[in-house]
Formats: C-alpha cells, structure tokens, sequence
C-alpha cells in the first residue's frame, strides 16, 4: 500500500533581534509570535504530522537550518513543507553577484540576518517532487534604500522593514561572516528539485505593515482561510481583494514543476 503524503511545518516569529548582533537595534514588534500561531493553527487543521514553532530569541539561524535539514531528510516525493516567517526583512550586499539588483534579501532572525541564499541551498536538499510552501510576512529587499515608515500611532501600524542604517552598520562589522556565507554557496533556484509555492506580503518596493495583533498580510490570511479558495493562484486573489494598506502580497513559484503545485488546495497535503 502506497503510503499517504506527509506535512512538515516550521513556524517562525521574531518579535526583537539581539542588540548585540545588530550593533544596538532591537528590531522591536508586536504581532510576529502571534502570527506564527495563526500559521500553526491552520498546519494543525489540515492535519501536518510535524508541526514546529520558532519564536524570538529561539528563531536563530542554526535553529532554522537544522529544522530544514531534517525535514529534507525526512520528507519524500509527494510530501509537503510548510515554512512560515513574520518578522523584519532586510537586505545584504550581494558578495556573491547572484542577484541582478546587487542585494540578497534576508529573514532578520534573532541572532542575525538568514540570507536568501541559504534558504535556496537548503531547499536544493529537498528531493523531486516535494511541495515547499513558504509564507513570509515581512518587506522585501526593494524598500532597503529608504527609511521604514514612521509608525502610525492612530492606527497602530508599524513597519517591518529593518532600518538601512541598522543594516549598513551590521553588515560592516559583520562583513568578515556574511561575506564567508555568501562565498560557500552557489546554489540557484534553478539547481531546486522540489517546486516553490512563496507567498510575499508585500512587493519589493512596499513595506509590510502589522496593526492590531497580526501582520496585515496574515491578518488576511487567517480572514480568508474561514472560506478556503480552491486553488493558491485564486487564494492569492483572495488575499488581495480589498487589501487597503498601501502593500500588495505576492506568489512567485520555482523548481521542478512536475507537477500543478498551483492548482492545488491552500495547505492541503493530500493533492
């Protein structure tokens, strides 16, 4: 008897980094914990056999990996990771030229940034034909070149976008460790086995904002999933529809297509 597909999630919420590695910002939020639980919550429901949470001053990078590198070892063709972030986004320079805009963007973990790079080498040890799902509530690379928006105090918005003063200072007394990570890897979305389905909050000129308890990207989320879409590409839609912050989420997809990822049912194991 063919054995029925499995779910791995990872669930991630940095609510403060550590001033000590982020040469004195804190990277202080509110809603990051609370939104690793919505997350939770619905890899619970569609019942994923490994469910795992990171939160603050646990969301380190060795921790990340090491829960990526098991699932990879663990999960087999047909089988599903789901990989949740809310948190700060940033960006480093590209040491490495892999990126045409000259930056990798990158998780602000508790103990320092994660870099895309190392997620696109971590998921190139998944084998063909798992399903990767990523949700990441927090700004993109494309807003590094200006200051975050000032906190609104009427609404209680509040931005996750890591200062660039912050990121220049650390990435210049951390230069040495960021450039080394960047140089051991030359991993490409193209070298990925798996399939990709990310979900961003916001495009790469915007900030992702949170207000009242939650990103607004997985406020959304939680709002939508009370009636499922039937397919990522109209879930996407869903999510969008009526969105009024100033930020549009996104879905972007890589890896080997072998298969309709796409068509498939939000956060369903069994397609």
């Amino acid at each position: 008897m063919k054995p029925q597909p499995q779910g791995y999630s990872l669930h991630i919420g940095v609510n403060a980094v550590d001033p000590n590695s982020y040469e004195g910002w804190d990277g202080r939020l509110d809603a990051c914990e609370n939104d690793a639980a919505v997350y939770r919550s619905i890899a619970e429901k569609a019942g994923y056999s490994s469910i795992n949470t990171l939160l603050t001053e646990k969301a380190t990078t060795a921790n990340v990996l090491s829960h990526l590198k098991k699932a990879a070892g663990k999960l087999k063709s047909g089988d599903i990771l789901l990989l949740t972030y809310s948190g700060h986004g940033g960006a480093l320079v590209d040491s490495n030229n892999d990126e045409p805009d000259k930056q990798d963007e990158t998780w602000c973990l508790y103990d320092r940034q994660l870099i895309d790079d190392e997620l696109h080498d971590a998921f190139s040890k998944f084998k063909a034909g798992v399903r990767i799902l990523v949700f990441s509530d927090s700004c993109h690379s494309g807003t590094v070149s200006r200051a975050p928006l000032e906190a609104d105090t009427t609404s209680g918005r509040k931005s996750r976008l890591a200062p660039i003063r912050s990121l220049i200072t650390t990435y210049n007394k951390h230069r040495a460790m960021y450039d080394s990570i960047q140089s051991q890897i030359s991993t490409s979305p193209a070298d990925i086995k798996a399939y990709v389905v990310q979900f961003g909050a916001c495009q790469d000129n915007e900030e992702a904002m949170e207000a009242d308890g939650n990103g607004l990207f997985t406020a959304k989320v939680k709002k939508v999933m009370k009636r499922p879409a039937p397919n990522y590409t109209s879930f996407l839609g869903a999510i969008r529809k009526d969105f009024d912050s100033g930020q549009h989420p996104h879905l972007h997809h890589y890896g080997n297509q072998t298969y309709n990822f796409l068509a498939q049912a939000p956060f369903v194991i069994h397609r």
